[in-house]
C-alpha cells in the first residue's frame, strides 16, 4: 500500500508524536511519504525522510488564505504524482487542507483525517468550519470513543464516517535518552510525577500543586516535567504555597527516565482528548493516577482500575489518593505494576497501526 501522511509541523506534541509512531509501523511493509506544511528545526523519527512544503503559517487573514491555498495545490500536486492508496491527514490544518484538495482532485474517498483533541474545547465558529470540511474525507478516526461520540453531537457528523482507533505507544526497554537519565537520577528517590504542558486550565496543575500541598511535612518530592503558557505562574504559585520540595525539570525529549524512577505518576486534567502520557506511565509500570475527565483516562485503564479515576478538580480526594498509593507496601506495588503494564500492552505500536491499514484497504 502506498500511504501520504500529511502534517503540519514534525516535532512537538501529542498529535505529532502519533504521527511519527504510525509513520515508522507504516514504513516497514508500505510505501510512506510524509509531507509537512513546514519542517524546519527538529524532527521526529517518521522512518521515512521527511519533505518539507516550507510553508509556515502566517498572521493576518490573507496571508492565511494565500498559504493555505499553496498548501493544497502542493499536495493536491504530491498526491497526483505519488498515487497513493490511502491519505492520513494530521491534525485539523492538515485535515482541511487535504480534504479541499481531495475534493479539488478527485480522492475524497482515500482521505482518513485523525482528530486528537475534544471539539468542546474549540470554538463555535472553528467548530462550524470542522463540520464543514470534514464531511468530505472517507473516514474521521477518533483518537477516543469519547471524542467519537462528541464529534457526531458538536459537529453533527454522520456516524457512518466516524472511527475510533486509540494512540499508540511504544513500549520501551532502553534506558532513555541519556541527558533525560541524568537528570531523573539526580532528583530525589521516589517522587511523585506530573508530565504534560504547563497550563492549569486544562491540565489541572492547580488542583494537583493544592493537593500536594495538603500533604503532611514528610513527603516525597514533586517532580514537574513540560513547559507552557503557565511557566510564571507556577515559579509565583509555588512560592505561594511555600513548596519547596517541587523540582520544575521543563520540557524532557525523553520522559521515560522519569517514568521509571517516579513511585507515582499524576494526571489531573479537566479534558483530554486521549492521554499519551497516562499510557506512556503504565507501559513502564508507573502506579498512576488520573482524573475521570472527557476523554481518555477511563477508557485507557479500562474497566479494572475503577481506584484509579478520581473526580475532577477535586482536591482533598487527589491529595488522599495520592497519599494512599505511596503509602503501599512493595508486594501490592508489584503487583499492581504488572497490571498496569499489562493494560498499557493492549495499546502497541503494530497492533494499532495496523488498524489504520485495515480501515484505509476498506476504503479501497
Amino acid at each position: 500500500m502506498k500511504i501520504l501522511v500529511v502534517i503540519p509541523l514534525v516535532y512537538g506534541g501529542g498529535a505529532e508524536q502519533v504521527a511519527a509512531v504510525l509513520s515508522r509501523e507504516w514504513a516497514q511493509t508500505h510505501a510512506v511519504r510524509v509531507l509537512a506544511f513546514n519542517a524546519a528545526g527538529e524532527q521526529l523519527d517518521f522512518g521515512v525522510p521527511i519533505e518539507d512544503m516550507g510553508l509556515p503559517a502566517q498572521a493576518g487573514v490573507w496571508r492565511r488564505l494565500k498559504i493555505a491555498w499553496q498548501r493544497v495545490a502542493r499536495v493536491g500536486c504530491v498526491a497526483r504524482e505519488f498515487k497513493p492508496d490511502a491519505v492520513m491527514a494530521f491534525m485539523d490544518e492538515a485535515g482541511m487542507v487535504c480534504a479541499l484538495a481531495g475534493l479539488r482532485s478527485g480522492w475524497l474517498g482515500r482521505l482518513v483525517v485523525s482528530v486528537h483533541h475534544n471539539p468542546q474545547w474549540l470554538s463555535r465558529g472553528r467548530r462550524a468550519l470542522l463540520a464543514l470540511f470534514y464531511r468530505l474525507p472517507a473516514a474521521v478516526v477518533a483518537v477516543s470513543q469519547g471524542v467519537r461520540d462528541e464529534l457526531a453531537v458538536a459537529l453533527g457528523l454522520p456516524a457512518t464516517r466516524l472511527r475510533h482507533i486509540p494512540n499508540p505507544l511504544v513500549l520501551r526497554e532502553d534506558e532513555g535518552v541519556a541527558e533525560s537519565r541524568q537528570l531523573a537520577e539526580s532528583l530525589p528517590a521516589d517522587f511523585v510525577l506530573f508530565v504534560g504542558r504547563l497550563d492549569r486550565h486544562t491540565k489541572g496543575l492547580d488542583v494537583l500543586l493544592e493537593a500536594y500541598a495538603a500533604f503532611p511535612a514528610a513527603r516525597p518530592a514533586l517532580v514537574i516535567v513540560g513547559d507552557g503558557p503557565d511557566r510564571d505562574w507556577l515559579a509565583a504559585e509555588l512560592v505561594r504555597l511555600d513548596l519547596h520540595d517541587v523540582h520544575c525539570v521543563g520540557w524532557q525529549r525523553d520522559p521515560q527516565p522519569f517514568y521509571r524512577r517516579a513511585r507515582l505518576f499524576v494526571m489531573c486534567s479537566r479534558f483530554e482528548g486521549w492521554s499519551n502520557v497516562l499510557m506512556e506511565a503504565m507501559g513502564q509500570g508507573c502506579l498512576v493516577l488520573a482524573s475521570r475527565c472527557p476523554y481518555g483516562p477511563p477508557e485507557i485503564l479500562g474497566p479494572d482500575f475503577p481506584d484509579r479515576l478520581l473526580p475532577v478538580g477535586d482536591v482533598m480526594a487527589l491529595s488522599a489518593a495520592m497519599q494512599a498509593q505511596l503509602a503501599l507496601d512493595d508486594d501490592a506495588r508489584v503487583v499492581l505494576q504488572g497490571r498496569l503494564r499489562q493494560r498499557a500492552a493492549s495499546f502497541a505500536a503494530p497492533a494499532v497501526a495496523q488498524q489504520w491499514i485495515t480501515l484505509a484497504e476498506g476504503l479501497r
